[in-house]
């Protein structure tokens, strides 16, 4: 699937740009020529994987590593390189130029990992499974695990009725139908993290007699 990226890389015309090979592939490329403005952009962005052109001119690539690593947000990278280098974290993957599409995608992946379903992105709102966050445009919030696997649920199913049964099973793997409180209560603290009125949600809305139906806006 195309992905997010963070690229960093000089604007060189005598280096190797690694843009071209990443828009071909279909993902989705934020670049930026200044190196230390990545760390801002990472957070700001939660790409996918974070891209460092070593071989376009920059120096201090361990910087620029050791900056990502203080956002403590754990994103993937891949640094693409001339030479033979020895990486200092376990996000981090190499590939040396030339390299094939196939190279590319292969380090790509490799790079990710378990983190290929990291993001469940609609519109301006980003889920992060890994760090149990919700980020909508420059608003961010923590979730609690069950009430990161509900709106994971909901928008995974954006525009689609959820019965209270299929919430109840699929969240707190569970039947009993006896008492469904504690889904209207963890419905209200998404409200709270996710809506700009609670009391009048543009997002999770409640379908009566049914469930609730999470609605992606334009």
């Amino acid at each position: 699937m195309p992905l997010k990226v963070l690229l960093v890389e000089s604007r060189s015309k005598d280096s190797h740009s690694v843009e071209p090979d990443l828009v071909k592939r279909g993902d989705e490329v934020v670049v930026t020529h200044t190196p230390r403005k990545a760390p801002s952009l990472a957070v700001a962005d939660w790409p996918d994987l974070v891209v460092v052109n070593a071989c376009s001119g920059f120096l201090g690539v361990k910087e620029i590593c050791q900056a990502l690593d203080e956002t403590r947000l754990e994103f993937p990278r891949l640094i693409v390189s001339r030479d033979e280098v020895h990486n200092h974290s376990s996000n981090e993957m190499f590939l040396l130029i030339p390299y094939s599409p196939r190279q590319l995608t292969q380090r790509i992946n490799k790079a990710i990992g378990d983190q290929n379903d990291r993001f469940l992105r609609i519109g301006n709102i980003t889920v992060d499974d890994l760090k149990r966050n919700m980020k909508r445009s420059d608003r961010v919030e923590h979730l609690t695990p069950k009430e990161c696997s509900l709106l994971h649920l909901l928008m995974e199913h954006a525009d689609e009725v959820l019965s209270r049964g299929t919430i109840m099973k699929e969240v707190w793997e569970t039947d009993y139908l006896g008492d469904t409180r504690t889904l209207d209560v963890h419905i209200r603290w998404l409200r709270e993290k996710l809506e700009d009125d609670p009391s009048h949600p543009r997002f999770i809305i409640t379908v009566r007699g049914v469930g609730y139906r999470f609605s992606p806006q334009p």
